[in-house]
């Protein structure tokens, strides 16, 4: 027997046997068990899948392939227990045509007590948006891509301080994951954390947040093994350990998002108005000394209007990182091999030298205002950040072809898709993470049996700094660089659910899309239907 055959034949199996417990154990009031089985396809005609028909999908469809299928089957249980405890599992195994493959999606065991809870497994981590909308997705952790084996433990609701009287509420966790088999590299770890503090005000709550996701240990591009150095990755710190740049910026590649945002419920709507702000490294950590980088959003639930039930607006912002001033202050020397003086190295006869300055004794605050002056154009260092992209970490935030975050992210595979004769400079995965957009998502009801939702999506690509300077520390651009001036980009679905009179746990859905521009074009139908036990 075939590996294929083995895994279809677990499949088949484990279809059966969540039929047969469902039967057993549906009549114990504590026990709740779900089951769930979906049959979906996609048929497109352009060089890409149109975005809203895969992205946000946990990573099921192929982002890069022409038309697919897929076929998956899944089984819950959600135990309660005396004393507030809950013990819950979850299984989904999956059969795609577009990665060629049968697997298991999602497989994890949990343990919760009140509002704390210990999960791990393959699952989804996904803490930023607490409620559903119908935004872009979050800007970094999100259900983009395909689950990874994690362990993760989590204040996961917002919890009162005690003695504040319901005046401040807290809400936290930390998960650890292991990414074994990226495109590029081996072996990663995945460090992730969160922090929210929320004030109640009667009406409006107000609240700010950290988020953390982190990159560690591995292997770099010639095979040689990243030390693991985890209290100075935890911490953003330096470490001798490592060596390298990591010794003098931070050990480890790093993503951070700030979340600031307001609730407020009404007689009749519910708003949650959102300002995140990404960075990746220190100076773009200082949001409030110039970091103009952004996620602002408008979210809607209206109570009272019958035929719209969410609406949400966002304008998407990512252009800045830190500007495009070289990452390090220093003399580069050979673009080729990518050699660079740092300024620490720098003397009093290389300053004469290189600059006609004479002068014994220089600080190090001189010789950096001499380079930006000299060397940067004028611009602040540290910038060129490259978001969800690392030259020690090649893939960055990809798995499995899908970015860890945000989908306005596009991959080399995409790119290659759309234009095979695409030259790439640098061995970053990630070649468009730079961009600025509007984007509307509307959900709402034509009757009792039938929903409907919509995205419309503009955006603006400018590509990504590590291919627009190849060199890092130059500044000589990449000749011709396809993104120069901006690409812009249109992403549009209408998608209807029907759920049959007499047929509760069958839902029939149908969408159209269309994606155009000057990135690809590609117009695209998907159906599918799902039978819930």
């Amino acid at each position: 027997m075939t590996g294929q055959q083995t895994k279809r034949l677990i499949l088949v199996f484990f279809l059966i046997a969540h039929f047969f417990l469902i039967k057993i154990s549906a009549q114990q009031d504590s026990l709740h068990i779900e089951g769930k089985t979906s049959a979906e396809t996609i048929v497109h005609n352009g060089e890409l899948p149109p975005l809203w028909m895969v992205a946000l999908n946990s990573g099921r469809w192929r982002n890069d392939a022409g038309s697919q299928s897929l076929v998956t089957a899944y089984a819950g249980i959600n135990w309660h227990l005396n004393n507030n405890w809950r013990l819950t599992a979850k299984a989904e195994g999956n059969h795609t045509t577009g990665y060629s493959d049968t697997y298991l999606h999602t497989g994890m065991i949990g343990i919760q007590w009140h509002n704390w809870r210990l999960s791990a497994g393959k699952h989804v981590f996904d803490p930023i948006f607490t409620v559903p909308n119908q935004g872009s997705g979050s800007y970094i952790y999100g259900n983009n891509y395909r689950p990874v084996p994690r362990i993760t433990f989590e204040l996961s609701e917002f919890t009162p301080v005690p003695f504040a009287n319901t005046l401040f509420e807290v809400r936290g966790g930390i998960s650890h994951g292991w990414l074994p088999d990226q495109q590029y590299g081996s072996d990663v770890l995945l460090h992730e954390k969160y922090a929210y503090l929320r004030i109640n005000l009667g009406k409006w709550q107000l609240y700010g947040g950290l988020n953390h996701s982190a990159l560690m240990g591995g292997k770099r591009s010639n095979g040689t093994d990243i030390p693991v150095d985890f209290w100075a990755t935890f911490f953003g710190k330096g470490s001798e350990k490592i060596g390298g740049g990591d010794a003098t910026n931070a050990a480890g590649a790093h993503m951070g998002l700030y979340d600031f945002g307001v609730y407020l419920k009404t007689s009749n709507s519910a708003f949650h108005f959102y300002y995140q702000i990404p960075f990746s490294d220190g100076s773009g950590s200082l949001f409030w000394q110039g970091n103009s980088d952004h996620i602002l959003g408008v979210d809607w639930k209206p109570e009272k209007v019958s035929w719209l039930s969410n609406l949400t607006i966002e304008w998407v912002q990512t252009t800045y990182q830190s500007g495009n001033g070289m990452p390090d202050p220093g003399i580069p020397q050979n673009m080729n091999d990518g050699t660079f003086l740092h300024y620490s190295n720098l003397s009093s006869e290389d300053m004469l030298e290189l600059f006609g300055i004479e002068k014994e004794n220089w600080t190090e605050e001189e010789i950096k205002d001499v380079l930006k002056r000299e060397v940067n154009h004028g611009n602040d260092f540290g910038g060129r950040d490259g978001y969800m992209n690392n030259g020690m970490y090649p893939s960055g935030w990809s798995y499995k072809g899908h970015i860890m975050g945000s989908p306005f992210n596009l991959t080399r595979q995409q790119l290659e898709a759309v234009r095979p004769d695409m030259e790439f400079h640098s061995i970053v995965n990630i070649k468009n993470d730079r961009y600025k957009g509007l984007h509307l998502g509307v959900k709402g009801n034509a009757g009792t049996q039938l929903t409907w939702k919509t995205k419309i999506t503009w955006i603006r690509n400018f590509g990504t700094y590590f291919e627009q300077y190849p060199g890092r520390y130059t500044w000589e651009e990449t000749e011709n660089y396809w993104f120069k001036d901006g690409r812009d980009q249109w992403y549009t679905m209408l998608q209807f659910s029907w759920i049959p009179k007499n047929a509760d746990n069958l839902n029939i859905n149908l969408a159209v899309a269309y994606d155009g521009g000057e990135i690809y074009h590609s117009a695209g139908l998907k159906a599918g239907l799902s039978y819930n036990f």
